[in-house]
């Protein structure tokens, strides 16, 4: 009866703490394929390709995608074979396609795979009957732009390759840097910018005070070691305001050009598992992942 329970209360934990898997980050447009007005001469369908470049990704998915619509291009003589060359040579290498209108309306950024591959997802549009009603570039196809998507793709590709996209964060000491997974280099700056920064203040105020001192004395000794010290810290103070001009155009620089940290992050049908198991002597939760 213990046991039974046990098993109940994980079953619950389960279902309620992870009621889904991890799956695989894609557009909006390519979880479920969008509906076209009533009566449309077009079909839209969406499609992934993966490959060496990215246009043999995109001829990928392009097959991909041409491939799910296969019953609607057999109404017009499209076969299984033809979208097999698509997939090879690209879709202007087969006769029947440059007769209907055919376009990308959108597609994602390229996202890098292990082994030098990327994957591309791409959405078409593609004519129905060449004879029929040309509503073809009625459809709006701003709709369908997923920026956030792309911005999180540019950001596993950019961890993935060490090639970081601009960002403002250069103008700021050692931002860039950390940002990139560069902490050491980071730290650099952002201390070597803070002490020159300290030593302005701290020279300046030196000079300030010994410029003070030969005011307010009429002793010539000590005027002309007022003066000396004083002239000291105005040399010491324009080392610092160059250190940290120079030190500011290495990190902008350095932020901009050097690549970044690369990071272990796996991007595809990878699936997280969770289940309760229960034998005659244990029970618990097993985890599986799935690649």
């Amino acid at each position: 009866m213990k046991k039974l329970i046990i098993l109940a209360t994980l079953i619950l934990i389960s279902m309620n703490a992870f009621p889904q898997a991890v799956t695989e980050l894609r557009p909006f447009w390519a979880r479920q394929v969008p509906q076209t007005p009533t009566g449309a001469n077009y079909f839209v369908n969406w499609g992934v390709g993966e490959g060496r470049t990215e246009s043999e990704a995109t001829n990928m998915a392009w097959a991909d995608a041409l491939q799910k619509s296969l019953h609607e291009l057999g109404v017009v003589g499209i076969t299984a074979q033809d979208i097999n060359t698509v997939a090879t040579n690209g879709i202007n290498a087969v006769v029947k396609f440059n007769r209907m209108k055919r376009r990308i309306i959108t597609s994602t950024e390229p996202i890098t795979l292990s082994a030098n591959r990327v994957k591309i997802y791409i959405l078409i549009q593609v004519q129905r009957n060449v004879n029929d009603t040309d509503d073809f570039y009625s459809l709006n196809t701003s709709s369908f732009k997923d920026t956030s998507f792309n911005k999180k793709m540019k950001g596993y590709n950019a961890q993935l390759t060490g090639r970081y996209p601009f960002s403002a964060r250069v103008f700021v000491p050692g931002m860039a840097q950390l940002h990139k997974g560069s902490t050491g280099k980071g730290l650099f700056f952002i201390i070597g910018e803070a002490t020159c920064v300290g030593g302005i203040v701290a020279t300046e105020c030196m000079r300030s005070s010994y410029d003070s001192k030969i005011k307010s004395t009429h002793d010539a000794g000590k005027i002309r070691s007022y003066a000396d010290k004083r002239d000291n810290c105005a040399n010491v103070r324009n080392g610092f305001i160059a250190g940290a001009a120079v030190l500011y155009v290495w990190n902008v620089i350095d932020g901009i050009a050097a690549k970044g940290k690369k990071k272990g992050i796996v991007i595809g049908d990878a699936q997280l598992r969770i289940a309760p198991y229960a034998s005659p002597q244990s029970g618990g939760i097993a985890l599986a992942v799935r690649f």
